[in-house]
């Protein structure tokens, strides 16, 4: 019998070298290689010592007539081995519970012929004993039949890996059992698996291990074809790199994790390549032709079921960029303001797409400006918009660093936060919405991250959604602004209200949409005369440019006919053929309109003539805190030519109050209740005593309090107190 033995440290490495000791002594001895399934199992009760034992251990080789024994000893009997006695491959363990033992006595349950665990006094041993077959090496014998009996066949390396297949595991569990099965499987040092990206233009090392330092996890990173395969072009079966250092790919990662060697096995769906298993070894040429069919065999085996958990999980990445660009397209079409849409927009990127993003906005006159910045990391906010203001970005679709070391440097922006901001990838695309340039949006990762593609795709869409809701919110604000000019031409202004002897006055009014301050309901206080003095309130059926046409003409007309001295009814018969013979739509206008002059006699007080066109009648809070109505109401203007109106005159004394209001306060509704005339008679009646504008904040309180939110129609109040 010959034997060998050497000692070994408790150390990562430990598992390679005791390979090696063994893979050469073998080979010395004339036992011809392959013999992986010594060399498996090696590894495996090497790398459980190592873990488990924490001592130093030695390795015993015994190569007797027709079997090879293994004895791996180590100096910590007090830690007993994992899941010692016979064992069934069971690897497949329930979600959130962790594997406490490893392969090493599975596998030997499953391939050595026997096998067994030793405990000393000041050490423990576990063994394997693995028979030749007549005429053949054990690593080469048939898996059918087992030397001795009719028992069925013992499992294969990749018994593990099918159970594991026959679990609900997601991708991710899939991937990293598959590169821990592939290591043990070749007695390798490291494992990766490469898949095919969602837009199948590039392959994605999504799980590796033995090929990061401290254990540390592996991050997936994108690499190009030539990168991934060790040949040109995919091969059809499993190819075998005998010494990286001279090999044209695989240098990066493998390199400097040490690996020497490499065997790869395409995975295959259709004829088509998905992807690319690989195991590395610290060793060069150590994997054999054996090695690389068992690899392929593996590859096999998991290819349609990777393949199939790979177009789930794109599809489900499909699903949430469509959801996330509907939750975004709701989002920014529920404002119509400009710097809101780039604020929201900038801060659903950041939480989706890219550690920061930049929104400019370009105005009318071409110039752009930087509106919104938002990093991830809210420190780094005022860094980014200085460089962003210093630099900024041009449009880039192809992600990549947005500026380079010399433009930081002769700009002064060389400090450490800038140069780790300025590393990471970028794209920044234009902001275009009918063929108007609005802006840019810019979008940035960590100098770790990548863009994918599908990142590339959701943000091009998203930037045309954005560039509509900066679009729309755009012309709101025209309108807006065109909105309030109008409705400003069709109110008086404030500093141009005349002052009248003994009486104090003051108007209010408010559209019934705030986002739309054109409405048909309009005031005016004016002098028409010396010692006459003229006031209206009026309300056009409908809201909007057409109200508004109707609203300027009924005002102009009025002043224009209230300067000539005509009568009220007579200025109402005059305003209501202009209405007809002007208008071309179906608009009415109930209107208020009324002069007053001053009272001579000893009573004071003003006199009031009117005209209530189907108007709301005014009300009146006499010096006894009395509130009633006053006046009669007549037809409308607009409606019909063959109408006619009737002038009335009031006396109206010192320290009475007159409220005129159009509809859009009798109305005001508290779900199915309205105010109503009575109501407001109520709120008027307890008005005695306030000024003129005193009143009206009352109303309007009042108003609030009973029908919080608003009115459905315009408002507008007159209130005139006579001293």
């Amino acid at each position: 019998m010959k034997v060998a033995r050497r000692e070994f440290p408790a150390a990562p490495e430990t598992a390679a070298a005791a390979r090696e000791f063994v893979h050469d002594t073998l080979l010395s001895w004339g036992v011809p290689d392959p013999f992986d399934d010594v060399i498996l199992l090696v590894s495996e009760l090497v790398t459980n010592a190592v873990i488990h034992a924490r001592s130093s251990l030695e390795v015993t080789v015994r190569r007797g007539e027709g079997s090879t024994e293994i004895m791996v000893t180590d100096s910590a009997p007090e830690r007993p081995v994992p899941q010692a006695g016979p064992l069934a491959v069971d690897t497949s363990p329930s979600d959130g519970e962790e594997r406490v033992g490893g392969l090493g006595l599975a596998l030997a349950s499953a391939i050595a012929s026997s096998w067994g665990v030793s405990y000393g006094r000041s050490d423990k041993a576990v063994w394997f004993r693995i028979e030749d077959q007549p005429g053949e090496h054990p690593s080469l014998r048939s898996p059918q039949v087992r030397k001795g009996n009719n028992r069925p066949a013992r499992p294969t390396a990749w018994s593990a890996l099918d159970s594991a297949l026959g679990s609900r595991l997601s991708l991710p569990q899939l991937l990293e059992r598959t590169v821990e099965y592939a290591t043990s499987a070749l007695g390798g040092d490291a494992a990766y698996i490469a898949l095919a990206t969602s837009d199948e233009t590039m392959w994605e090392v999504r799980s590796a291990i033995g090929l990061t330092s401290g254990g540390a996890p592996w991050r997936p990173i994108r690499i190009r074809t030539e990168e991934a395969f060790p040949s040109a072009a995919p091969e059809p079966g499993a190819v075998i790199n005998d010494d990286l250092m001279i090999a044209r790919a695989n240098r990066g990662a493998l390199a400097r994790a040490g690996m020497r060697s490499l065997v790869t096995a395409p995975l295959i769906v259709d004829g088509r390549v998905t992807g690319l298993l690989g195991v590395a070894s610290t060793r060069t040429r150590h994997f054999g032709a054996a090695a690389a069919k068992r690899l392929q065999e593996g590859a096999d085996l998991i290819a349609l079921p990777m393949e199939r958990s790979r177009l789930a999980e794109v599809e489900l990445a499909r699903r949430a960029s469509l959801s996330f660009l509907a939750e975004a397209s709701d989002l920014l079409a529920g404002t119509l303001d400009e710097r809101m849409t780039g604020a929201l927009a900038a801060q659903l990127i950041t939480s989706r797409l890219g550690r920061w993003c930049a929104i400019h906005s370009t105005n009318d006159l071409g110039i752009s400006h930087l509106t919104h910045v938002v990093h991830g990391d809210e420190n780094l906010n005022d860094v980014l918009h200085s460089l962003l203001t210093t630099l900024p970005p041009r449009e880039q679709r192809v992600p990549q660093a947005l500026w380079s070391p010399a433009e930081l440097s002769a700009e002064g922006l060389d400090k450490q936060a800038v140069r780790e901001l300025a590393r990471g990838p970028a794209i920044s695309v234009p902001l275009v919405a009918h063929g108007r340039p609005l802006g840019r949006m810019t979008i940035g990762k960590d100098d770790k991250d990548e863009f994918t593609r599908e990142d590339v795709d959701v943000a091009d869409d998203l930037s045309r959604r954005v560039a509509t809701a900066m679009e729309n919110a755009r012309l709101h604000e025209r309108q807006a602004a065109m909105s309030s000019a109008l409705q400003r031409s069709l109110l008086p202004a404030k500093e141009k209200e005349p002052v009248i002897p003994g009486v104090d006055h003051a108007v209010y009014y408010r559209p019934a949409d705030e986002k739309n301050v054109v409405g048909g309901d309009f005031y005016d206080v004016f002098k028409a005369e010396e010692g006459r003095w003229c006031f209206a309130i009026g309300d056009v059926c409908g809201t909007g440019p057409e109200a508004a046409a109707i609203t300027g003409l009924a005002r102009h007309t009025l002043r224009a006919l209230a300067k000539e001295g005509l009568a009220p009814a007579d200025i109402m018969a005059r305003l209501n053929l202009a209405i007809l013979e002007e208008s071309t739509s179906t608009r009415f206008l109930t209107m208020l309109y009324g002069e007053m002059t001053p009272n001579y006699d000893d009573e004071g007080g003003m006199r009031v003539r009117m005209v209530s066109a189907g108007h709301p009648l005014p009300l009146r809070l006499d010096q006894k805190g009395e509130a009633s109505t006053f006046g009669s109401s007549q037809p409308l203007l607009g409606a019909f030519d063959d109408v006619g109106w009737s002038t009335e005159t009031y006396m109206v004394r010192p320290g009475e109050l007159v409220l005129a209001v159009t509809d859009g306060v009798t109305e005001r509704r508290n779900n199915t209740d309205m105010l109503g005339e009575e109501g407001l008679l109520d709120i008027f009646g307890h008005a005695q005593g306030l000024s003129a504008q005193a009143v009206i904040s009352r109303i309007d309180r009042e108003l609030e309090y009973y029908a919080p939110g608003g009115s459905v129609d315009d408002t507008a109040m007159l209130v005139l107190r006579f001293l």
